[in-house]
């Protein structure tokens, strides 16, 4: 027998005997639906992505006689909830829009599970019945497009990044999507951009401090990408391994090799192929030869040293199987730190006695003793992280690694990949790159720019919201609350297009020391907290970080990127906002002796700290250094980093402008204009900040406890710091160096800030009106 379910005085018969499931998945369902539209293919989905387990087998759970329904029909009957905006398309009812029982498919009628067996057809006859649910017919003859699958998000977004040779704004990606595909990226798979981006990290490089995204460059790198008219078969995925392997090896993970192909030609190997790659590998001898412990190389290499060398180890699967056990029976501390996994790393490599080894298969074999994944613990990819140690590890190629004990001293790392070189640029959208770098930048130019990049920002809305999430989770919050401190950008007063903010909660009663086994208990306990009590500020995409809570506002006070619309760009602007835990410290001195003894490696839990003394010191700072912060944050953010390492935080280029402004102060003293706010020398305050940050790493940079200068005298800097070859102190900590080799590779900054094209992001961005300004008056004319 079906059960009864009475609801709003009409009798509706369903196939389910548990109302709460049913009802308790038709939110959930139109949780992920929101404001969009979406085929039932999408749903289902994006429902698998987001709750990890298929909505057929939520339905088949709940269906009684052995007849479970398809999402369609549950839909059909979920008519408080959902309503058919089309052919196997369905969105959200809004609320308090409750269909009338008249109009429901099933309402005041006796139906008694599918009528005439055709349920289908009995939910598709109701649609056709409501006055206005249901689009209108395509013409005659019109053939309607097809739906953009998730499948497709990748290559789309992809050819959008290809024709820009810069980092793009999140906000200016969704509204280049929408032009040309007439939908959003978070329409088709059911979750923001910017999630979507964070999910596909081995394509793309999302910025998110920043809000930039661009092509990682491992997918630029390689040989030339084929055409996507070109017949994919086997032909082809031999040519295209054969290209691989000559550009990375001459040996070659194998799983790695099919990852490279997906990510350059949207389909894995095996759909192809319709078989493993092993297989395809054993079927053409005469290009590949396996080597074995899951390598190929190609047959034109097998009488090289280092291919010879593979093929005489043991590499038996009974052999690596005794090996794996071994190192799994070995102790393991407590708590894992970065040290672990160099020390683990260099083990690994001595064991297998040989010049390197893929770094894919470290962190395999760190998993199986540590139980625990090298990302969960280093803050980078592994092969970033790898280069921060150049004494130990020298980067062979090909993704593997050595040792310098092995290798010897005069072993060299091999580059990092390049940055992307921009192609030949959209007509309507840039200019000519000679006359670009022609253009002349003056102290007015610069101001321009600035006021350009920055014109869209409500300083005063952004500071409201702020204050009113600081109340909220002064109330809600479950923590000994001593004060809450707002920092960031916003705190320092450096708000610009891309706002981010920081919060730091300091908490009484907590430890000064062994930050990695308490914290991350309270962030994961606070984050629903603040989740579930913020969420009618339309904060969302609360994530737990290594140390500190995220998430986003959306609507941040910021209109869309680029001085796009609102509505051309996906909404206004998001604010990113950090949530930070400190312990209350007795003064500056107890501080700084927490510093002391703290690891090096955990020194980056005491960073929240110093809020307040970070946002006084920018604060104080005279007008015109503010603007030129913000000019260099912008101008950092234009830049294409080769990894999150090499990437300058906004501190770093804050502190930067601040040394470049006082050394221009004391070889010019007296010069300062008259009006505080004037333009006056801005371009030579650019071109000196350029200088200091092309010469980090080849001068020592110490600040002097005079007014306006460091916390600390220069004696309290210890002398594993001074004796550095790259120093450059941070004012507010003696323990921090700006410039510390382990933790940031300076290369690409030094580059990018060296003649001839330093300026050539501002000299873009001048571009705009500078040398369109006729066409752009006679446009509003017409207007």
């Amino acid at each position: 027998p079906l059960s009864l379910v009475v609801r709003s005085g009409s009798c509706r018969m369903l196939n389910w005997g548990d109302k709460d499931a049913a009802e308790q998945l038709a939110s959930q369902l139109k949780e992920l639906l929101r404001d969009r539209t979406m085929t039932f293919d999408q749903l289902a989905s994006v429902y698998s992505i987001r709750h990890g387990k298929s909505v057929s087998e939520r339905l088949k759970e709940m269906s009684r006689n052995g007849r479970p329904m398809t999402l369609g029909d549950f839909v059909a009957q979920m008519e408080d909830f959902f309503e058919a905006a089309g052919k196997n398309q369905v969105r959200a009812r809004a609320a308090g829009s409750i269909a009338p029982a008249d109009d429901r498919p099933f309402g005041g009628s006796s139906w008694a599970g599918y009528p005439s067996g055709e349920p289908s057809k009995a939910a598709g006859a109701s649609v056709s019945q409501r006055g206005g649910a249901a689009p209108a017919a395509p013409a005659e003859g019109a053939v309607a497009p097809s739906p953009m699958k998730y499948a497709d998000v990748s290559k789309a977004v992809q050819g959008i990044l290809k024709e820009f040779g810069e980092p793009i704004s999140v906000a200016e990606l969704d509204a280049l999507f929408k032009r040309q595909f007439a939908t959003s990226v978070s329409d088709i798979v059911g979750m923001s951009t910017e999630e979507y981006l964070e999910r596909k990290e081995n394509i793309f490089d999302f910025n998110e401090d920043r809000g930039t995204v661009c092509l990682q460059c491992g997918m630029v790198a390689g040989p030339p990408i084929a055409e996507a008219s070109v017949v994919k078969d086997e032909v082809f995925v031999v040519k295209e391994f054969e290209l691989l392997i000559e550009s990375m090896g001459p040996i070659v993970y194998i799983s790695t090799l099919c990852g490279k192909f997906i990510q350059r030609n949207g389909v894995s190997v095996t759909s192809v192929i319709t078989g493993r790659p092993l297989d395809l590998f054993k079927r053409h001898p005469e290009v590949f030869r396996i080597v074995g412990a899951g390598n190929v190389t190609l047959k034109k290499y097998e009488q090289s040293a280092e291919v010879q060398r593979l093929l005489g180890k043991p590499s038996s699967k009974a052999h690596r199987v005794v090996k794996a056990a071994e190192e799994a029976q070995m102790p393991v501390p407590q708590v894992i730190t970065e040290q672990h996994v160099a020390e683990e790393f260099r083990r690994l490599i001595l064991v297998d006695g040989v010049d390197s080894v893929y770094i894919s298969s470290l962190c395999g074999r760190f998993l199986q003793r540590f139980k625990k994944p090298v990302t969960g613990i280093i803050t980078c990819k592994p092969a970033d992280f790898l280069r921060r140690y150049p004494d130990i590890f020298v980067m062979t190629g090909g993704g593997n690694v050595g040792l310098r004990e092995i290798l010897g001293p005069d072993a060299v790392s091999v580059p990092p990949p390049p940055p992307r070189v921009p192609k030949a640029i959209r007509e309507e959208q840039q200019l000519c790159l000679e006359v670009v770098r022609k253009i002349e930048l003056d102290d007015q130019a610069f101001a321009d720019v600035h006021g350009s990049i920055n014109k869209d920002v409500s300083i005063q809305a952004v500071m409201q919201r702020l204050k009113q999430i600081c109340k909220q989770i002064e109330q809600a919050s479950f923590l000994a609350l001593d004060e809450v401190v707002l920092g960031g950008a916003v705190g320092k007063g450096l708000l610009s297009n891309n706002p981010a903010a920081e919060i730091v909660c300091f908490v009484r009663q907590l430890p000064y020391k062994n930050f990695p086994q308490w914290l991350p208990h309270i962030l994961d306990t606070l984050g629903p907290v603040l989740e579930a009590n913020l969420v009618g500020l339309r904060a969302d995409r609360f994530k737990v970080e290594k140390d500190h809570l995220k998430f986003f506002l959306a609507g941040g006070g910021v209109e869309g990127s680029r001085g796009a619309s609102a509505e051309s760009s996906g909404g206004t602007g998001e604010l990113r906002v950090k949530v930070f835990i400190s312990p209350v410290f007795r003064d500056s001195e107890h501080l700084l002796e927490s510093f002391k003894a703290c690891a090096p490696a955990e020194r980056h839990y005491l960073y929240p700290a110093l809020v307040r003394e970070r946002s006084d010191f920018v604060g104080r700072q005279p007008h015109r250094r503010k603007v030129l912060m913000r000019l260099m944050n912008w101008w950092a953010s234009k830049q294409i980093w080769s990894s999150h390492a090499s990437a300058p935080s906004d501190w770093l280029l804050e502190v930067a402008a601040i040394h470049a402004c006082r050394q221009l102060q004391r070889s010019k003293p007296g010069r300062e204009p008259e009006d505080p706010k004037s333009a006056e020398g801005l371009s030579e305050m650019v071109a000196r900040t350029m200088e200091v940050l092309a010469s980090l790493g080849k001068t020592k940079v110490v600040w002097e406890k005079e007014e306006g200068g460091a916390m600390y005298a220069e004696q309290d800097i210890p002398r594993t710091l001074t004796s550095s070859a790259s120093l450059f102190m941070d004012p507010l900590n003696p323990y921090n160096n700006l410039a510390d080799g382990s933790s940031f590779d300076a290369r690409d900054l030094c580059s990018a800030a060296e003649a001839p094209d330093f300026l050539l992001a501002f000299q873009k961005e001048a571009a705009k009106w500078l040398l369109r300004g006729g066409e752009g008056e006679g446009e509003e004319g017409e207007e």
